[in-house]
């Protein structure tokens, strides 16, 4: 049973590690929610240590692991935010979110004040009698109580984004990459939630010394499985490791009075910003090169490859490849129109396009202009 936690543990710091190093589109959304499956791993981690009976070898890794855990809600109720409002802003009321990590502070620092022997019996009794290990007294509060508490606040900021989660899962469900994202927030809220839930019933428990389910190791059981599905359910949901299209909000302000403007909300990827990106790598001619494909265009972007594809596709009603290929033949009309073929060939013409020979050239041109290029040629010349 408690391999499950070894195996939770594992896939949550590689995940965490994906999550910090991946270049995003929302790095503070990511940035917290590498932050959550770090401490869901720290937490699964010494679970296993300590219910598995490993304590003895890992004595290191205890007691203060308690103030990390005791973070839960932060990153939690962060990720929701910033994934909605698409931004961060720093409100007094958020320093609510820190009230467990700041007792367990205070009680974890209190012990490690005490006399070596008080953190010594402490490990002693983790060690031989793991199950009853939530009964330790701090200062302030019991093992069990801080358990209680940080799960609660963590139930409570679920509570407080859900009304908002709802509402923003209703907006521009036409896109495909936005309903990917509703069900990856909700089904990423649900297991935070039933998390949240056996945590405290979990804590209950072991307060009241008696089990509220028949079955004394179910509880933890459900508790452990659920940690298990949280840790590995973002295999279903891999663009989360790219992060999310910005909600973009354009304003439109009436001449005549300030209450006739309009907002315009859409999901989408920031305009103005991928445009200007997209107009350097024109002038720095990198579509002309015969490798040029989404997946090199999106890297020199530094910005996921489906991310830039649905962004041609909504701005420009092309795939990638169409869009490619008409910046092509504007540069290449632009080249006999200045006489290039007056000196070069037709396959010449091609390759400097970027194109490995001239009949993928003349195909890709007639699709994008109507004409042959022999036909364009003999166009210019009747109409000069």
């Amino acid at each position: 049973m408690f391999n499950i936690l070894l195996i939770a543990a594992i896939f949550g710091f590689v995940l965490t590690t994906l999550l910090f190093l991946k270049k995003s589109t929302q790095p503070k959304a990511i940035i917290s929610l590498g932050g959550f499956y770090f401490l869901l791993s720290v937490y699964a981690l010494q679970a296993y240590i300590i219910d598995g009976g490993h304590l003895a070898k890992c004595s290191w890794f205890f007691l203060w692991p308690l103030m990390l855990y005791n973070l839960f809600a932060v990153p939690i109720y962060f990720y929701f935010e910033t994934i909605m409002e698409d931004r961060l802003r720093w409100k007094k009321e958020y320093s609510i979110l820190f009230i467990p990590f700041i007792l367990s502070v205070i009680d974890v620092g209190y012990i490690y004040l005490q006399p070596d022997a008080v953190y010594a019996e402490m490990l002693h009794d983790a060690m031989t009698d793991p199950k009853n290990r939530l009964h330790v007294s701090y200062w302030l509060l019991d093992l069990d109580q801080h358990m209680l508490l940080r799960h609660v606040w963590q139930l409570a900021a679920l509570l407080v984004v859900l009304p908002k989660l709802l509402n923003f899962i209703k907006k521009g469900n036409a896109d495909n990459l936005k309903n990917i994202l509703n069900k990856w927030l909700l089904v990423f809220w649900i297991g935070l939630a039933l998390f949240a839930v056996f945590a405290i019933i979990y804590a209950i428990e072991n307060m009241l010394a008696a089990n509220i389910f028949e079955g004394g190791a179910l509880v933890p059981i459900i508790l452990y499985t659920i940690m298990f599905s949280i840790g590995v359910i973002p295999i279903y949901f891999p663009t989360i490791l790219h992060g999310y299209p910005q909600v973009i909000e354009t304003t439109v302000v009436s001449k005549q009075s300030i209450s006739d403007q309009q907002l315009d909300s859409k999901y989408g990827l920031d305009e103005s910003r991928i445009k200007r990106k997209l107009k350097l790598l024109v002038e720095k001619k990198l579509h002309l090169h015969q490798d040029f494909n989404v997946t090199n265009c999106a890297r020199e972007m530094e910005m996921p490859t489906h991310h830039l594809s649905y962004f041609i596709k909504q701005q420009y009603g092309l795939n990638f490849t169409s869009y490619k290929n008409n910046l092509r033949m504007e540069y290449a009309k632009n080249l006999i129109e200045e006489g290039f073929l007056d000196t070069n060939t037709m396959e010449a013409l091609a390759w400097e396009c970027g194109f490995a020979n001239r009949s993928s050239f003349s195909k890709a041109f007639k699709n994008a202009i109507k004409y042959s290029p022999s036909d364009y040629v003999l166009q210019l010349e009747a109409d000069n």
